[in-house]
């Protein structure tokens, strides 16, 4: 990997509410200059990681260190303040009697005031015609913009981004996004963000660590974790996959769609992407479609063997595809991973 220094070390890490155990056996390596997505679901322990690495909360057991010094464990506790880290929540939690300029200086110091801090983080961050506008008057991309210069500003060393995103619309999102990542870039600034959102972590991260039941179960680049998850989880996490059924002898596997070669023997989840899957019209095709729904860039083409099984293609919107029609399939990659027993 081309980054530089391990920024942040969590291993071993567990946490719990009462009864409630909500991280158990956590470890994640942030490094300089990076941008890390914790992917998972909702209750997976996303936020509370997030809190941990912030200081907001004291780990039960295991350590978070950064630059090799040891933050939180169950022994050690370095305050908020002291950890050089901004956060951006998900509500964003500005000040609603402080205008913008206000909100973005609260954490800065007379000197960088001085020095011309603020001014400079205004201007990075577009925020110049809002500068006296108080965060009610402002929409919710905008107010993201200020929470994220307001943690940008003191200048640390790692930002914590909550669902960012979650509260704004997709086209409002995707263009905050694009400007986030450039605005992290350009700082220089590692950053964490958790999120339930593959298109999100796909797009952004440099490395997604995807999250289930308080444990990461895969940390990798993007292109690795879509085309080589470890798990039926993980496959779920980011994409719509067919999962399917297979048995494994001598290196291939046999399943509903077809024989594919494994380098696992046994029972096996086989995963194929959508857009894995060729459909050509056929008259004397073995499979039916049984849906298409349109979506301008592509369709999704349902269809179905002659046990009544569906599985969904991806493809571009140029054939028509209606229910009834007779297909034949050829798919051009699949990930297989030992079943859970």
């Amino acid at each position: 990997m081309a980054f530089e220094n391990l920024i942040i070390r969590a291993r071993s890490v567990t946490k719990s509410y009462g009864l409630e155990s909500v991280l158990s056996d956590f470890n994640l390596d942030v490094w300089n200059g990076s941008i890390v997505g914790i992917l998972g679901m909702s209750g997976s322990g996303k936020t509370t990681a997030l809190r941990l690495i912030a200081g907001f909360e004291k780990p039960d057991s295991g350590i978070i260190e950064m630059r090799s010094e040891i933050i939180s464990s169950e022994d050690t506790y370095l305050p908020p303040e002291q950890r050089n880290v901004g956060m951006v929540f998900q509500d964003y939690a500005l000040f609603p009697h402080l205008n913008v300029e206000k909100n973005i200086s609260f954490g800065l110091n007379a000197f960088e005031m001085k020095s011309g801090r603020l001014e400079e983080v205004i201007s990075m961050c577009n925020l110049e015609e809002y500068r006296k506008k108080f965060p009610q008057e402002l929409s919710g991309g905008q107010q993201q913009r200020v929470a994220l210069a307001r943690a940008l500003a003191p200048k640390p060393e790692v930002i914590l981004l909550d669902e960012p995103f979650t509260s704004l619309d997709a086209h409002m999102a995707r263009d905050l996004r694009e400007e986030v990542v450039m605005l992290l870039k350009q700082t220089e600034t590692t950053a964490i963000i958790v999120t339930h959102d593959q298109e999100e972590a796909l797009s952004v991260c440099d490395v997604v660590s995807v999250l289930e039941n308080g444990k990461v179960i895969q940390s990798a680049t993007p292109q690795e974790i879509y085309l080589n998850p470890v798990s039926q989880t993980v496959a779920n996490s980011v994409g719509d996959p067919n999962i399917l059924k297979g048995f494994s002898t001598n290196g291939r596997v046999e399943t509903s769609l077809g024989s594919f070669v494994s380098a696992y023997n046994g029972a096996l989840d086989v995963s194929i992407r959508p857009e894995c899957i060729e459909l050509t019209l056929d008259t004397e095709g073995s499979y039916v479609v049984t849906e298409c729904t349109f979506y301008g860039h592509d369709q999704v083409i349902s269809f179905s063997n002659n046990k009544g099984e569906i599985f969904r293609a991806r493809s571009l919107p140029n054939t028509i595809y209606e229910s009834g029609d007779k297909v034949t399939v050829n798919i051009s990659e699949v990930t297989t991973f030992p079943s859970k027993v």
